[in-house]
């Protein structure tokens, strides 16, 4: 009896192309790298058996999906105008509330038009705003199936593809308001995921993934408010009400994906005017093994160890009291030590990479720009917020130069590399440029917003803007915060900016 033949339809996309047997090696199959031709493995949703169709909606179409209905998990519609998941001021989604029981054993019914169009659009077009194609690759291979089980996260999901979408297709709203869809489908998962923290026994890893998509939504919408940090601080408090009560299986790529978003955005956010930390943030009980023996993360695109000195800096520029001024100076000096140690060892030795990491020569390079710049910006932060030292300074300029020409290198700007990280430093390095160098952090900015269509990018150039002009009329004094907005026409508009 003749033995079946193995179908593979996970073969990379050239082989595809020309109907040829691929061995699937990653990160290039054996045709590929034969013939020196780019290896890239695509994902194609497909709807009853069928990929749907690859066409451009006009804007009018794209505005016409708001008056669209979706449906939920139990199939019924939801009409956003007459439910009660419209926004609401200052909604905290992790507030108990009463909502109606959930099943979570009932799969997500037949997805309606929308909501096939965002999920779609997530596959193809969002989910490429990833540090790799590896880093893409997980998300929808081991996130997007949570949302066939999850409300919270297939609302937070689409809500994440429209913003998106929208910034993609059309010009940026006024003040950087979301639109009524982005916006509904935000107030509905954050309403589901109430529900989803109420319901005993519910699963860990859709509710934190929800969390993090949802977090992204406020971020990446340019809007600069408040609402991503509630978002942090209720991952944190989640975070660690579940560790002390039950076993998490950090094994589980899914979880380590989120962890690694959830301790960079916390040492992201300690280094934000408004970055004071939580108890929680700093507490080296909570901080895992992985950061304390170090590696480089690809998902972050520094090594894992800089998150303890960006919370370390963080604490000593939001806290005032006398003994933290007066150990501060000796405190300052460890860090510079510890961080220019860290540049020296990745420069000296390379990256230390997990087993499970592959890189080629090319997006090595990348990286190593990438945490280059992160590890240089952290000295910016030290040199002006905890020391006080002005902008004009040898050791600050020096720094604004070193983040510069290593980002410079990795020219032109690409999905799915290592650029997708780099607002942060962009941004840092900006608030201190001066002369020609501020050209340049413009001419990245814009480039890099014009590659992945991010909302904060173009609100970052927008604040640096103002700060250019006012610092052209008014000397910076020694200690002044460095992405200080105070001259800004409406401060409560940058309130709490990430550069992310």
């Amino acid at each position: 009896m003749n033995t079946p033949v193995k179908r593979s339809y996970h073969g990379c996309a050239r082989c595809k192309r020309r109907r040829q047997k691929c061995d699937e090696q990653k990160p290039s199959c054996g045709r590929c790298f034969n013939a020196n031709e780019t290896c890239e493995y695509k994902i194609v949703l497909k709807w009853n058996g069928r990929v749907p169709r690859k066409t451009k909606q006009s804007c009018q179409e794209e505005r016409d999906i708001c008056a669209l209905g979706l449906q939920n998990s139990n199939g019924t519609n939801v009409s956003f105008e007459n439910s009660n998941c419209k926004p609401q001021k200052d909604f905290d989604p992790y507030r108990p509330a009463i909502l109606p029981p959930f099943n979570l054993k009932q799969p997500t019914s037949t997805l309606n038009p929308t909501s096939r169009l965002l999920l779609h659009h997530f596959i193809t077009e969002t989910s490429k705003i990833s540090s790799s194609a590896y880093i893409r690759d997980q998300i929808c291979q081991t996130i997007l199936p949570m949302t066939h089980q999850s409300d919270s996260l297939l609302y937070a999901t689409m809500a994440f593809a429209a913003l998106h979408r929208y910034t993609l297709l059309n010009e940026l709203p006024a003040q950087f308001m979301p639109e009524n869809l982005v916006a509904n489908l935000i107030a509905f998962s954050m309403r589901c995921l109430r529900r989803d923290l109420e319901t005993p026994g519910y699963p860990v890893q859709p509710l934190l993934h929800t969390i993090r998509t949802l977090c992204h939504c406020e971020i990446f919408s340019g809007r600069a408010s408040s609402s991503w940090r509630v978002h942090v601080n209720g991952a944190g408090a989640m975070f660690a009400e579940i560790a002390s009560r039950r076993h998490l299986d950090e094994s589980e790529y899914s979880f380590w994906l989120w962890s690694r978003w959830f301790w960079s955005i916390q040492a992201l956010s300690a280094t934000t005017d408004a970055g004071k930390l939580s108890e929680l943030a700093p507490s080296a009980s909570y901080i895992d093994d992985g950061d304390q023996r170090y590696f480089f993360d690809t998902y972050t695109g520094y090594s894992s160890d800089l998150n303890i000195v960006l919370m370390e800096i963080g604490l000593l520029m939001h806290k005032d009291d006398v003994e933290t001024l007066s150990l501060s100076e000796e405190k300052s000096q460890c860090l510079e030590a510890s961080i220019k140690y860290m540049i020296h060892r990745d420069t000296e030795f390379g990256l230390v990479l997990p087993d499970h990491i592959l890189l080629d020569p090319n997006m090595t390079l990348q990286f190593q720009a990438s945490n280059k710049a992160y590890q240089y910006s952290s000295l910016i932060h030290l040199y002006r917020r905890v020391r006080g030292l002005r902008s004009s300074s040898p050791e600050v300029q020096g720094c604004v130069r070193a983040i510069l020409d290593s980002i410079s290198a990795i020219t032109p700007v690409t999905t799915l590399s290592p650029w997708i990280l780099l607002t942060t430093p962009i941004f840092t390095a900006g608030c201190e440029a001066i002369g020609q160098d501020r050209k340049l952090v413009k001419e990245l900015l814009q480039e890099l917003y014009f590659t992945l269509h991010i909302r904060n990018i173009i609100r970052a150039l927008e604040i640096l803007e103002r700060k250019w002009e006012d610092s052209d009329n008014l000397e910076y004094l020694p200690g002044k915060v460095t992405n200080d907005t105070t001259n800004a026409v409406d401060s409560s508009d940058w309130l709490d900016f990430i550069p992310y």
